[in-house]
């Protein structure tokens, strides 16, 4: 390699990184489908099984309470263990445990594995976010990151679309049962076709993935070149208030969007008379090209502006955030087509500037050999965010509360949101700030 080709990789990452950003992509990119389609099959499926609407919602909370804690544990695998490992084997088994929710006949077989599933992805995310800190620097994470989380958004709308469109197919007469089950109902070949897919995903993944270098690691400093025990790293993460708070903004954050993800068909179709799949498609297509778009100009914008300001980056989530509030209030109230899409647009734009910024602000403060950990610990400490769709589905029960008003209420959650990270960009950021621009004035 040349002395270019050395300086390259050392201001922008290794020659590969976009490669393995596109890898690391694909498997999110089913995860993420894993992990929702349940949500937009859901009005066959509870006319099948038979349930509430509390045990519709606690469908949601079965998967992210184990998700979320057990990260607390198996996140540090990946600062220790190689990434790609211990990503395959997450996909592998949590495309498992979606085909054999095809065949559940009861709420308590789907609720014990949608409590697999969660454990099946626990490692995955925090896997992930190891490699893309590796593979990229301090100056072009933010945009790697948006362009990572465009998978995410492109898989929404295909688990909408795709997942509504299967769930409204006639059922299907098997020849023979299989598992019990005589007649394959849509929302039930939704969940096989997916977990088939993921199942080849999780073969890629273990065949063509390389293992990337770690960086930014100092034998003299911190936790050390090689890293240190789950305790000492815990504690490393823990002790930083910046983080902390980041952590609880996110679980705010996960209400907001949990709700979205998992309610906002289910209101077109009860409300507004559409179909599964209309529903599903209409729930995405303005919002997530929209959430696209602020991916990428999020990330854009952060990278230069963390260049000047120790706050840019978190400057760019607070905007991003700022623009749910009154949106919020309008998807819920609203009942035009006209209306509502322009209103998805801009909740799109807003969630792309929040999370194109969300792992690489916490880069800018942690120690590199923890990377993985504290992002598995923004999921263990936002996990009461499960709780938001079971009692979306307690009031509707109970107090016959519209879904639209629950949507519009989740526009407090976005004021509280921007509130406390305003309080951390001013307070606590410029104190716990380790990064780039760390030592040099101006730090604001």
């Amino acid at each position: 390699m040349n002395d270019t080709s050395d300086s390259l990789q050392q201001e922008y990452g290794p020659s590969n990184r976009w490669w393995l950003l596109s890898l690391v992509a694909m498997a999110y990119f089913v995860l993420i489908q894993h992990r929702l389609v349940i949500g937009y099959v859901q009005v066959p499926l509870t006319s099948e099984l038979g349930l509430s609407d509390s045990e519709s919602g606690m469908l949601d909370t079965a998967f992210l309470i184990p998700y979320g804690i057990s990260q607390l544990f198996v996140a540090y695998l990946s600062d220790r263990l190689q990434r790609r490992r211990v990503l395959a084997v997450s996909l592998l088994a949590s495309s498992v445990c979606l085909f054999a929710m095809g065949f559940v006949g009861g709420f308590w077989q789907l609720v014990g594995l949608r409590v697999l599933l969660g454990f099946s992805q626990s490692a995955s995310v925090p896997a992930i976010a190891g490699v893309m800190a590796d593979c990229f620097t301090p100056k072009n994470r933010s945009t790697a990151v948006g362009v990572y989380n465009l998978s995410l958004n492109l898989a929404v709308v295909v688990v909408g679309t795709l997942g509504g469109g299967l769930a409204d197919l006639p059922n299907l007469v098997l020849p023979f049962e299989v598992l019990g089950v005589g007649e394959l109902s849509g929302w039930r070949l939704a969940l096989l076709v997916f977990g088939v897919t993921g199942g080849l995903a999780s073969l890629v993944v273990a065949v063509v993935m390389s293992e990337p270098e770690r960086t930014e690691r100092k034998s003299s400093h911190g936790l050390g070149q090689q890293g240190a025990g789950l305790w000492a790293t815990l504690l490393s993460v823990l002790k930083l208030r910046t983080f902390v708070l980041l952590a609880i903004v996110f679980g705010g954050f996960c209400v907001v969007d949990n709700a979205q993800n998992y309610w906002l068909a289910r209101h077109y179709v009860e409300d507004l008379g559409m179909t599964n799949a209309d529903a599903g498609f209409f729930a995405t297509i303005y919002y997530r090209p929209a959430a696209f778009l602020g991916l990428l100009v999020g990330g854009f914008v952060a990278d230069r502006w963390a260049r000047r300001w120790v706050r840019g980056r978190m400057l760019v989530q607070i905007l991003g955030i700022a623009l749910w509030i009154p949106a919020l209030v309008v998807l819920g109230i609203a009942e035009s087509r006209n209306v509502l899409a322009p209103t998805m647009v801009v909740i799109g734009l807003g969630y792309g500037f929040y999370v194109a910024n969300l792992w690489t602000t916490s880069f800018d403060v942690i120690d590199p050999a923890a990377r993985s950990t504290a992002i598995g610990l923004f999921n263990v400490i936002a996990f009461p965010a499960a709780f938001t769709s079971p009692f979306i589905g307690y009031l509707r029960d109970t107090h016959g509360v519209e879904l639209g008003q629950a949507i519009s209420g989740l526009s407090i959650v976005a004021c509280l949101i921007v509130l406390a990270l305003s309080l951390t960009a001013i307070v606590f950021l410029p104190r716990d700030y380790h990064g780039p621009l760390a030592g040099k004035k101006p730090v604001a």
